[in-house]
């Protein structure tokens, strides 16, 4: 399972929501986001990172070489633009996350190659406006037809401490990933929310394994 918070830009946000526990914490890579931050800042928030927790690098678009840059410093790359299979497929499928913006349930179908390649897929919501990070919720019918049909499906886009509750308990994804919804401006999370969001994330997790024979 996953439990990402994604959109921290400061080593100081970062240190305190490790001790947290989340799976994941999530940075933004991408000069048109407003919490864009630059490999330098990137590595000084791996440094601040404890409990084992993953660091991951969202991208949309990039070069080559910009990948490979950000795979010396980060653990998982997480393509949130409009990436081919084969250009993802240059580098390590344990090492990748691919995100999907969900407008229609034909739009599914763009999964299939990805998870056949063994590649754990993000699914968020459409907005014409942005590539993520804007707060809109996903259809859940559309994120319930994804996650029944495919393994390994994150779910992103409007997730709080308040309703992810009861989006586990509907839905039941591999993984959750929020950002704008525990934030007091973008960038800047409320750690009061982030602390909650994964506490009751990890409790659904827990007893969810507990449950398996």
């Amino acid at each position: 399972m996953i439990i990402k918070v994604c959109g921290i830009t400061t080593p100081e946000q970062a240190e305190v929501i490790s001790t947290f526990e989340p799976t994941h914490i999530g940075v933004v890579h991408f000069e048109k986001s407003p919490r864009h931050v630059d490999i330098k800042r990137i590595k000084d928030i791996k440094k601040s990172l404890t409990n084992n927790v993953k660091l991951t690098a969202v991208v949309v678009n990039p070069d080559e070489k910009t990948v490979e840059e950000l795979l010396k410093t980060v653990d998982i790359i997480q393509f949130h633009g409009d990436e081919s299979i084969s250009f993802v497929l240059k580098f390590p499928s344990d090492r990748v996350i691919k995100a999907f913006r969900i407008k229609e349930e034909k739009d599914l179908d763009r999964l299939i190659p990805f998870v056949e390649a063994g590649i754990t897929t993000l699914i968020d919501a459409f907005t014409e406006k942005a590539y993520g990070g804007t707060g809109k919720r996903i259809n859940p019918e559309l994120a319930k037809k994804a996650i029944n049909r495919f393994k390994k499906v994150v779910l992103s886009g409007g997730l709080s401490d308040e309703n992810i509750e009861d989006i586990l308990k509907k839905l039941r994804p591999y993984g959750v990933d929020a950002s704008s919804k525990l934030e007091i401006k973008p960038g800047l999370k409320d750690v009061e929310k982030v602390k909650k969001f994964i506490e009751k994330a990890k409790r659904f997790y827990q007893k969810t394994f507990e449950a398996v024979p």
